[in-house]
C-alpha cells in the first residue's frame, strides 16, 4: 500500500506555485499576499483560501484538501464520575511525535453474578501508583443494564459507562487474535496514513477470554497496536497493574525527558539523625530511589539535582551532574541544615566525583552508594549513620 505523506508544509506548497516554477504569473499578487512564499505560509496555517491563487494547480488544491481531513476524531466517552477521551491519534508510530490518548479500561459485570458487589469491592479499591500518576479502573458497565445495578456501582465510587457510550466507536471483534491485530493495523493506516473518513471513528475491542494469561498477551497488542479502548468481562489486579504500566509507558511523549523537580525531598518525617540521598531529576531514577528509602526505618532527605531528564551515568557524562551541580542545590536547601551527621549518599556510578564533591561541600562527607536501588536497604545497614 502506497502511504500517502501527511505533513504537507510550507516548502512543499512553494513548490507547486509560479514563483518556484519561474511561470510568468510568479508572485503576481492576485491572493492579496506580497507574494508566492507568503501566500504558500499563509496556507500551510489555513490562514487563506487556496483559491485565491487564480494559477494554483489542481494537485495543489487536492492535496491541501486531503491534509486537512480529520485523520482520527477524538471522542469523548461520558461517565457518572468523570469523562474518557478516546482517539485522536494522527501517527502511525510513537517515535514519530507521541501517541495522544491512551486507551480506557473498562470491566464488564453482570448484575445477577453471586460475585457482583465482591466484585465492585475489589474494583474500587485497585489503585496503581508508578512514576508519579495514579491509575484507577477507567469504568464499569454493564452487560444488561438495570438502574439498581448503576447505582450500585456509583455507590462504590467508580465511573459508570453507560452501553450507548460506546456506540460512539466501532468495535473490533477480539474472536481471533491475528486477525484482530490486523484489522486494528489496517483501520490505524486507512485512517492515518490515507486519511479515510470511513475510518476516522476510533476503536475499542472486548476482550471475553477469561484466561489471565492469554488476556494479559492479547491487551498488551491491543494497547500498542490500536486499540482505542479495551473492555473485560473479568477482573484481575497484577493483570490492570502490568497493563497500567504498559500503557503509561507507550503513551509518554519520546520528545520529552521524564523528570521530576529538582529539590529535596523529604521522607518518613526526617529530623537531625536521617539519612541524605542524592541524584537526578531522572523520574526513573528518582521513583526508584524514592520507593527505596520511603521503606526504610528512619527519616531521610533525597537531593535531585537538575540533569535536563537524565540517568544517573547518561548525566555524569553529559556533565549535567557535577560537583558544583550538586553543591548549589544542597546548599540552597537550608532544610539540610539541621543534619547532624553531615553524610551523603550518592550513587554507585558516581564514585569518581567523591573527591570533588568533598571539595565543593567541606561540611560534608560524600559516601558511594549502590549501583542498583534496591539494594539500599541492605547498604544503610552497613554503615554508621
Amino acid at each position: 500500500m502506497s502511504e500517502i505523506k501527511t505533513n504537507f508544509g510550507t516548502m512543499d506548497i512553494f513548490k507547486m506555485l509560479p514563483a518556484a516554477k519561474k511561470t510568468e504569473n510568479a508572485n503576481c499578487k492576485k491572493c492579496g499576499c506580497s507574494g508566492c512564499m507568503m501566500f504558500a505560509v499563509k496556507l500551510s496555517k489555513n490562514e487563506i483560501d487556496v483559491q485565491k491563487c487564480p494559477y494554483v494547480p489542481d494537485e495543489l488544491a487536492s492535496k491541501l484538501s486531503h491534509s486537512r481531513k480529520v485523520q482520527q476524531e477524538a471522542v469523548t466517552i461520558n461517565g457518572s464520575c468523570r469523562n474518557l477521551t478516546v482517539g485522536g491519534e494522527k501517527v502511525m508510530y510513537r517515535h514519530e511525535k507521541t501517541f495522544l490518548n491512551p486507551p480506557p479500561f473498562l470491566v464488564m459485570l453482570d448484575y445477577e453474578d453471586e460475585n457482583f458487589e465482591a466484585d465492585l469491592k475489589r474494583l474500587s479499591g485497585f489503585a496503581v501508583q508508578h512514576i508519579g500518576e495514579k491509575f484507577l479502573v477507567d469504568g464499569v458497565c454493564l452487560k444488561k443494564y438495570s438502574n439498581e445495578a448503576k447505582e450500585k456501582i456509583i455507590s462504590f465510587g467508580l465511573n459508570f459507562i453507560e452501553a450507548g457510550e460506546l456506540t460512539k466507536l466501532n468495535e473490533v471483534s477480539s474472536e481471533n487474535y491475528p486477525d484482530t491485530v490486523k484489522t486494528l493495523e489496517f483501520i490505524r493506516r486507512k485512517a492515518i496514513l490515507e486519511r479515510d473518513e470511513d475510518f476516522s471513528k476510533p476503536v475499542f475491542v472486548h476482550l471475553s477470554d477469561k484466561d489471565i494469561p492469554v488476556l494479559c498477551a492479547m491487551a498488551s497488542a491491543f494497547v500498542c497496536k490500536y486499540a482505542s479502548l479495551l473492555i473485560f468481562d473479568v477482573f484481575d489486579e497484577a493483570l490492570f497493574t502490568t497493563l497500567c504500566i504498559l500503557r503509561q509507558n507507550i503513551f509518554t511523549d519520546p520528545e520529552m525527558p521524564l523528570q521530576v523537580e529538582s529539590k529535596v525531598y523529604e521522607f518518613n518525617n526526617p529530623d537531625e539523625d536521617s539519612y541524605v540521598f542524592l541524584t537526578t531529576n531522572f523520574a526513573l531514577s528518582y521513583f526508584a530511589v524514592a520507593n527505596e528509602i520511603s521503606n526504610l526505618n528512619k527519616g531521610a532527605y533525597l537531593v535531585i539535582t537538575p540533569s535536563d531528564g537524565m540517568s544517573v551515568l547518561t548525566a555524569w557524562s553529559a556533565q549535567k551532574i557535577t560537583a558544583e551541580i550538586a553543591s548549589r542545590v544542597v546548599s540552597a536547601n537550608s532544610v539540610l541544615n539541621k543534619v547532624k551527621n553531615k553524610r551523603i549518599i550518592i550513587p554507585g556510578l558516581l564514585s569518581d566525583l567523591k573527591e570533588e564533591l568533598e571539595e565543593a561541600l567541606p561540611d560534608w562527607e560524600i559516601i558511594p552508594g549502590t549501583v542498583e536501588a534496591y539494594k539500599i536497604p541492605e547498604f544503610v545497614k552497613k554503615i554508621s549513620l
